[in-house]
């Protein structure tokens, strides 16, 4: 089940981080212009959160399901909304 989000295109992200097991930290995708895609196993359920410049306490969006079977379908809509806002972040940047 898990493993269907291996699938995921991550776009210009860099998987840094990897693990099929259910834990807090499962994946993590680096972006350019200082954004994170994280994804953990938090007591019941998954939570993938955008997060810009390391502040983990503030995250830029945050995705939350406890149907493993969602996750490709959230992992996907949360790659476009860290690509969208990465790539305004350059435009800024310029």
């Amino acid at each position: 089940m898990v493993q269907a989000w291996r699938k995921v295109n991550f776009g210009t992200g860099t998987v840094t981080f990897l693990d099929d097991t259910q834990k807090e930290d499962m994946l993590q995708v680096e972006y350019p212009n200082g954004f994170l895609l994280d994804m953990g196993w938090y007591q019941d359920r998954y939570i993938i959160s955008i997060i810009h410049n390391f502040d983990w306490t503030h995250p830029v969006k945050r995705y939350e399901t406890t149907d493993g079977n969602q996750l490709p379908a959230l992992l996907t809509e949360a790659v476009r909304f860290v690509e969208k806002k990465s790539r305004t972040a350059e435009r800024e940047k310029s």
